[in-house]
């Protein structure tokens, strides 16, 4: 008996062996059910170049878990229009294609600080939140911590709000009306929370997974730097603490709590992203087949 287990226990670990040696796991795998590695090109969602806007970009070359890349020059996430150059202006026109603005933010930033109208793109007034009210808690920023606390319930009350949804189902509706040929921008302020959001919503209707979904949305913090030490040094100057400075930079950047604040709030009404696109904005299978076809490339082989 003890002979015989021995023989066993051999057999079994030079088995494990020539398994490691020539991975034959990874080949089982690989014939039964095929694994598409996906390498992110530079390019992807690269950063417009504007004067007077920072945190503009293009999310042409994305590939997702098929795939399938969008396409350049169709999908392109912003931060605040208000002050565009004439050069900024004709590039985003000439270049991208730009045909329609969707201006995510409230009805009072619109009214303060109105996007630049440019000639041949047409503006929509689409708020995420018609006002601040209680969009996003209502912690001191004495307190410690409450930067954090406010963007997460910000997140929550963005994706789960009457007005929040209805926002998002607008953009998806423009994007399925828009041809193949033009170009949908869509902006908030800073061009990270609530056009953070949108672009999460619209990658996962394109197919893109959570990794790639957060690399973009991380990319802001990069892009919004040089404005975000500006205002904390403005904040520093009035005064503030150290509580207060910490509760300011976390708010004006993006943290992946943030975002998965609002996955965690989508998963415990609708159970998925998928289910919140069809029962939270409406959108039908056939509307997310369109969707892909129109901004997706054809899938890999």
């Amino acid at each position: 008996m003890t002979n015989r287990l021995g023989t066993i226990l051999a057999a079994a670990l030079l088995a494990t062996t020539l398994g490691t040696a020539s991975s034959p796991v990874i080949g089982v795998q690989a014939a039964t059910r095929p694994h598409l590695t996906i390498v992110q090109s530079r390019k992807a969602g690269q950063r417009i170049a504007l004067q007077n806007a920072s945190n503009v970009r293009d999310l042409g070359g994305y590939v997702n878990r098929k795939g399938q890349a969008i396409k350049p020059h169709r999908l392109i996430r912003s931060n605040s229009l208000a002050t565009l150059s004439k050069s900024d202006e004709r590039k985003l026109v000439k270049i991208y294609h730009l045909k329609t603005d969707v201006d995510l933010r409230t009805l009072a930033e619109q009214k303060t600080a109105p996007d630049k109208r440019i000639k041949g793109v047409r503006y929509v007034s689409n708020p995420v939140f018609l006002k601040w009210g209680k969009a996003s808690g209502d912690l001191s920023n004495r307190i410690k911590g409450a930067g954090v606390k406010n963007m997460e319930t910000f997140y929550r009350n963005a994706v789960l709000g009457k007005q929040g949804r209805k926002a998002y189902r607008t953009l998806f509706q423009i994007l399925l009306k828009t041809p193949k040929t033009q170009a949908v921008l869509w902006h908030c302020s800073a061009g990270k929370d609530r056009a953070g959001i949108g672009t999460m919503l619209i990658l996962s209707a394109l197919g893109f997974d959570k990794q790639t979904i957060q690399k973009d949305y991380l990319l802001s913090n990069k892009y919004l730097a040089k404005d975000n030490a500006a205002k904390l040094a403005a904040d520093k100057k009035a005064g503030f603490n150290a509580t207060q400075l910490a509760n300011a930079k976390a708010q004006n950047g993006v943290q992946v709590a943030f975002l998965n604040a609002a996955y965690r709030a989508i998963d415990q009404k609708y159970g998925s992203v998928t289910n919140y696109l069809h029962q939270g904005l409406g959108l039908s299978k056939q509307d997310l087949t369109r969707l892909q076809k129109n901004y997706l490339t054809a899938p890999r082989n």
